[in-house]
């Protein structure tokens, strides 16, 4: 299964990591597999410079989802508007053209919308 998780708000994070984590979970207990991506545009990505991360106490949720196969993606006009540096986000952060233009792909590609 096929699940992108829409991040714009930084107060909606920590649900955001907990939706991945519960659906990783249940993907284990009953054998189903899932592919996630959690795309953060707007205000999010402030939270997904590395500084931020460690400073908020989320760096090592991200990184363990990371490492259980979670794609992270960030919005480049929102890195842009915001004046953040490709350079200063967690290191496996995907940096995209466009948030919008990746949620558009993935749900045409058949992935369930979630946003927290």
């Amino acid at each position: 299964m096929k699940t992108v998780i829409h991040v714009d708000e930084p107060e909606k994070w920590e649900l955001a990591l907990t939706n991945a984590g519960n659906i990783i979970k249940y993907g284990e207990q009953t054998g189903t597999d899932f592919r996630i991506e959690i795309v953060a545009n707007g205000a999010a990505v402030e939270n997904l410079r590395e500084d931020r991360a460690r400073a908020d106490g989320r760096y090592d949720a991200i990184r363990d989802l990371a490492l259980d196969t979670v794609k992270f993606a960030a919005c480049r006009n929102a890195l842009a508007a915001a004046g953040i540096r490709e350079g200063s986000l967690i290191p496996f952060i995907e940096v995209v053209p466009s948030g919008a233009v990746e949620l558009i792909r993935r749900q045409k590609e058949g992935y369930a919308y979630i946003k927290p």
